[in-house]
């Protein structure tokens, strides 16, 4: 009996495909990972020059100097190199980028460690391990969700604005390199900067610490409880679709009773609670990539609503649940109406 994804009786987990993606997922980071190493080591400990940016960068010596006083500088041209153009020829090559997905939840982790383990970093420790923290539970459950959502299967489907651009646009071939990954350096980049503030200025810790971790890990409960609910809904329809009956056109219960969209707000919680971190370093400038991200969202919303709307079973349901559920800001339910209901 298929439950769930039908993709998924197509690909065996054992399977050729799944096993050679599943591979090149553990490999795919070792080249960033090297070329970090050697540039965190290229000088010894405590000998690295002064800044050379405004110098010539005549050799190696210079450039390395260079990027070590810029590790903002850094962590761009690496994920540019290692990220946008390696993914990139994968997705030629497969016909896919599919990949970016399963690493858009682990490229933060290894852009937060680079900030940290630079050899110039000298981070407020108690801080840096409550933001590491939080991350790290964010990471876990993402990648869970992620597998889960995909039958624990590599490769097994790109992501469907991609799919649908790929199937519409002749030119997506070419367009993808921005559309997918220079838009999502963007993001990811622009999310992680307040590890950057972490790494290089260390204040005391704080009350405003102790509520930005409190405010992370909410956003965190929140988005866990609206994708566990996503996940049952989907199985439970699954099933009926299985068993012939007809499927239910909307999840309006638990905590999507009270926002369309819970996962995104407990994801748009948990990263500015993050960036509250780079505020209270004296970095404030670091918020502008959560408001790039906080942008994007917002926009994947109207299309994922969209989406929902051109179901021809689906889009009255959708259109009431609209009207009476606002967008991302949880409805608070009162004991009043809680009652009356």
């Amino acid at each position: 009996m298929r439950i769930g994804l039908p993709e998924v009786a197509v690909q065996p987990l054992l399977g050729r495909k799944n096993v050679l993606n599943a591979l090149l997922v553990l490999a795919v980071p070792t080249p960033a990972v090297a070329a970090t190493w050697v540039l965190f080591h290229w000088f010894p400990a405590g000998g690295i020059p002064a800044d050379p940016a405004r110098v010539s960068l005549a050799d190696l010596d210079t450039v390395a100097a260079a990027l070590l006083h810029h590790p903002v500088v850094a962590a761009n041209l690496f994920y540019f190199v290692f990220v946008n153009l390696v993914f990139y020829g994968i997705a030629l090559v497969q016909r896919s980028s599919w990949l970016i997905d399963p690493y858009w939840t682990l490229l933060p982790l290894f852009l937060a460690g680079f900030y940290l383990a630079h050899p110039l970093s000298e981070p407020n420790v108690a801080r840096a391990a409550l933001a590491c923290g939080a991350l790290g539970i964010w990471s876990a459950r993402l990648t869970f969700n992620y597998f889960r959502r995909e039958g624990w299967r590599f490769g097994l489907r790109e992501d469907w604005r991609y799919a649908k651009m790929r199937r519409e646009r002749p030119g997506f071939w070419w367009e993808q390199f921005f559309v997918v990954y220079v838009a999502q350096h963007g993001m990811l980049v622009g999310l992680t900067l307040p590890f950057f503030a972490l790494a290089f200025r260390a204040p005391a810790l704080g009350p405003l610490d102790v509520l930005f971790v409190a405010l992370a890990l909410a956003g965190l409960g929140i988005a866990r409880a609206a994708d566990t609910q996503l996940d049952r809904f989907m199985r439970e329809n699954a099933k009926r679709e299985h068993r012939g009956e007809s499927k239910k056109s909307v999840l309006e219960t638990g905590i999507w009773s009270r926002s369309r969209h819970p996962n995104y707000f407990g994801e748009q919680l948990f990263w500015w609670s993050i960036a509250g971190f780079g505020v209270v370093c004296g970095e404030p400038w670091v918020v502008v990539g959560t408001l790039f991200n906080s942008c994007v969202l917002a926009a994947v919303t109207v299309m994922t609503e969209r989406r929902m709307l051109e179901v021809p079973e689906r889009r009255d349901a959708y259109a009431a649940y609209r009207a009476r559920t606002p967008v991302w800001l949880p409805r608070i339910r009162t004991r009043a109406r809680a009652t009356k209901g």
